[in-house]
């Protein structure tokens, strides 16, 4: 069973923006990394998310201006978090249980050390399902 320490150092799309980078900023550096998720930190202590659904329903449905409204005025502050020393699929019924497609990663200290997807949980598991059929091949 991978542990969640593990598949984030397989990362290489981890967004980390400041509370105080605009709407527009923010949703930028998301779009270059190709992810639908910004880690707002302060150092590397985890202090909201920005995701593709606040931009939709924090900013656009609200007419904000993606100029002027700074991320920490509509990041998700309530956030479920997973230890990196938990395994992938205890991290699915966190998801699943808390209906989110993100779930930070924190180390022993509560230091950030990645941002997990359900694409990422999902490639895990299918990876095991080879490896086992593999071996039962063999």
């Amino acid at each position: 069973m991978t542990l969640l320490k593990d598949l984030v150092n397989r990362q290489l799309r981890v967004v980390s923006i400041s509370a105080k980078a605009t709407v527009r900023d923010a949703a930028k550096a998301m779009a270059e990394a190709n992810v639908g998720c910004a880690a707002i930190v302060q150092g590397r202590r985890l202090i909201g998310l920005f995701t593709e659904r606040d931009v939709l329903k924090r900013v656009l449905l609200r007419n904000l201006d993606v100029d002027e409204v700074v991320v920490e005025s509509v990041m998700t502050t309530a956030i479920v978090c997973a230890q990196g020393s938990q395994n992938a699929r205890d991290a699915s019924v966190l998801m699943k249980r808390h209906h989110i497609r993100h779930l930070p990663v924190l180390d022993s200290e509560g230091l950030l050390i990645g941002v997990l997807s359900i694409r990422d949980l999902i490639q895990d598991e299918v990876e095991e399902m080879r490896d086992y059929l593999a071996l039962s091949d063999g």
